[in-house]
């Protein structure tokens, strides 16, 4: 048998010098077939609220949003965690249906009804088969408009949310949140967390309120994908939502220019969890705007750095050093300035080795540098920029295979009022992006003394380690704040 094999590979190997030279050579990746962004098209209803719909056909399915510019961040002081239960409560009875009754009737006609809010905004959606997209509208507009918070209802999930604020406090990746939000916004409405006090100082005369005064259709924006077309769903969305009217002007929004909370440099605010095997990290920044020129810039050149499965921090943390399942990093958005982060959880005694090494490959995405084992490694070149922007473009256009994606973007596009052709000139500003740039950007923004950085683990294994890295500990309790000595 080794013989046969022996002779066929001869043989193999003898008809392959006889190919000529472009059999022998492997083809190359086929050129990037050019993307048409789906057409967004535009109307309105008798009473000005406007609708957006972004056909898609291939699936007979309907995607219907209805979002106000008014979230979370609305929250009076001492009530936080209003705007989230009273989205939450707003599908637990509305109309003349109880939960039970909008459960039914939402399995009957294969729709998936839904609430949800966000900082900046709330808003109410619909799934539905497209020939069933009648009824459900009547289901839509029941939970949109006329919601009955029940008080029993309400009971039950006041009693869930308090139950899980005490989960939470057992939890050190929700401690790290709470903790490094505290610390990153202060007194900002950002800031400020849910208690069992403000869920007990909750109502469902409260909810009707809020609800009430922010849920108006001269602030809002019916958002429409899938296998529908103007002409057909306008009307029926007018007969629903065409007499939605309200009096008075709209109630302010978040105050957005309360200052955030200032930091001393090189500092690490910890929160002991006694016996923890793992350590918790936070590190973030504030950084410039995503309508900044150079946005783009910073963009690529933190994917490089944490943004993805194959960016440098996660190779060095999880796939080098095995001390983490996940390092990543990456932009949040919102009315107040764009906030870098970056998280893991790793190993208790690798607690400072893996701050080092973030420090590390921070600097070293611009600069270059020699790694724990002595090996030297490069800075960002153009081949490793070229391969991040690649990658993100070639795989962007499979985000709008679902609707829902396309919908997404365009809420943050009204809320955020952001350019119109925000997306559409999306590849061509990343493919603008030079190396240079990159490098400008990264370093403009981020300066490692002035990370804000929250570690949630056992004090007494990792203070010590901390502290050698000429950094200074300061002791926080479970909602940032800090402890004396």
């Amino acid at each position: 048998m080794m013989f046969a094999t022996l002779a066929v590979s001869l043989a193999l190997t003898a008809h392959a010098q006889d190919l000529p030279e472009h059999r022998l050579q492997a083809p190359g990746p086929l050129s990037p077939r050019a993307f048409q962004l789906p057409e967004a098209r535009t109307a309105k209803l008798s009473n000005g609220l406007d609708v957006l719909l972004v056909e898609n056909h291939e699936v007979p399915l309907v995607y219907v949003n209805v979002v106000v510019g008014m979230g979370a961040a609305t929250d009076p002081i001492g009530q936080e965690g209003l705007v989230s239960v009273t989205l939450d409560m707003m599908d637990e009875g509305a109309g003349t249906r109880s939960a039970e009754d909008l459960s039914i009737a939402s399995r009957k006609l294969g729709a998936d009804l839904s609430t949800f809010s966000d900082v900046d905004y709330s808003g109410t959606g619909l799934q539905v088969l497209r020939r069933n997209l009648e009824p459900g509208l009547d289901l839509l507009a029941d939970v949109t408009l006329r919601p009955t918070f029940p008080e029993g209802d309400w009971g039950i999930m006041q009693k869930r949310r308090i139950q899980d604020l005490a989960a939470a406090k057992a939890d050190p990746n929700r401690i790290a949140a709470r903790v490094f939000s505290r610390l990153m916004h202060g007194d900002t409405y950002a800031g400020r967390h849910a208690s069992e006090a403000a869920y007990q100082g909750i109502s469902r005369e409260n909810m009707a309120a809020w609800h009430g005064s922010y849920f108006r259709p001269d602030h809002a924006l019916i958002l429409v994908g899938g296998d529908t077309t103007l002409d057909e769903v306008v009307p029926l969305l007018e007969a629903r939502f065409g007499s939605w009217t309200v009096e008075g002007d709209a109630p302010s929004g978040a105050d957005t220019t309360t200052a955030v909370p200032e930091h001393p440099e090189n500092t690490v605010y910890l929160h002991h969890v006694e016996g923890a095997a793992q350590s918790v990290i936070r590190m973030g920044t504030f950084v410039m705007d995503r309508q900044d020129p150079e946005a783009g810039a910073f963009f690529l050149a933190n994917r490089a750095y944490g943004g993805q499965f194959m960016s440098r921090l996660n190779l060095n943390l999880r796939e080098d050093k095995g001390w983490t399942y996940g390092a990543r990093s990456g932009i949040r958005h919102s009315e107040r300035p764009d906030l870098w982060v970056m998280r893991s959880s790793v190993v208790t005694p690798a607690t400072a080795d893996a701050i080092t090494e973030t420090f590390r490959e921070l600097d070293g995405l611009t600069e270059g540098g020699t790694s724990a084992g002595g090996d030297a490694f490069p800075a960002l070149d153009q081949a490793e920029l070229d391969r991040v922007r690649d990658g993100l473009l070639y795989t962007w256009p499979l985000s709008f295979e679902n609707p829902g994606y396309l919908l997404r973007e365009r809420l943050q596009m009204w809320r955020y009022e952001l350019p119109s052709d925000w997306l559409t000139s999306y590849p061509d500003r990343m493919r603008a992006v030079e190396l240079g740039a990159a490098y400008d950007a990264w370093t403009a923004q981020l300066d490692r003394s002035h990370l804000v950085i929250a570690v949630v683990g056992d004090a007494d294994v990792v203070r010590p380690a901390i502290e050698a890295l000429s950094l200074t500990v300061v002791m926080v309790d479970a909602d940032g704040e800090v402890l004396a000595d």
